[in-house]
């Protein structure tokens, strides 16, 4: 009998010594091929949908309204996320932008003052900044209907002036401080129109 130690126990078994180096050969070229197949990928369950897109670095800001921007004295510019507009944002029946859910404009832009305001169904005036350097007079309100907040009262002004289209235009969004006054920098990005041009 032939004795074998197998997890720091020391056991008997009836096979041959012949019998146990070629059931240790097999083993070690199992545990080789384990090894040397890659592992295979699970799918992933996320759907995708066609508003959202993967994070991405924020563009420089156009010259133009690095200027105007400069010349309101802006100051504690802060970047808050990107977005692909959607048909609501557009809509000519609407005159309002969706703004996603975040919690830099929430805790890091608005300051409590402003916080309360929205929250008890009041407004902010804000003044927001498009590419080309023009200035629009907008309000920030919260629509309890939806539980998200909203930018209103000229968005439509910016829509037609850009002529912006759902699913094929973003916007990414800076805030930043002329004095006290909030004010947001819009950077439109027509991002489909370009990955179109590179196909």
């Amino acid at each position: 009998m032939v004795t074998i130690k197998l997890f720091g126990v020391t056991m008997g078994t009836n096979k041959t010594e012949e019998e146990i180096m070629k059931m240790e050969a097999e083993k070690n070229e199992q545990e080789q091929e384990e090894e040397t197949t890659p592992p295979k990928r699970r799918k992933s369950r996320i759907k995708k949908t066609r508003t959202s897109s993967p994070p991405s670095p924020p563009a420089p800001l156009p010259f133009p309204m690095m200027q105007t921007i400069h010349e309101m004295e802006g100051k504690d510019q802060i970047f808050i996320l990107g977005k692909i507009l959607e048909w609501s944002d557009t809509a000519a029946t609407e005159n309002r932008f969706l703004v996603p859910k975040s919690d830099v404009l929430w805790w890091q832009v608005l300051s409590e003052e402003e916080r309360s305001a929205v929250e008890g169904g009041g407004a902010v005036a804000v003044t927001v900044v498009d590419p080309s350097g023009c200035k629009y007079n907008m309000m920030l309100r919260k629509w309890f209907s939806v539980n998200q907040i909203v930018l209103n009262s000229g968005w439509r002004k910016f829509v037609d002036g850009y002529k912006l289209k759902a699913e094929i235009d973003s916007v990414q969004i800076w805030s930043f401080r002329s004095g006290s006054q909030l004010c947001f920098a819009f950077n439109v990005k027509r991002e489909l129109q370009l990955q179109l041009q590179h196909h």
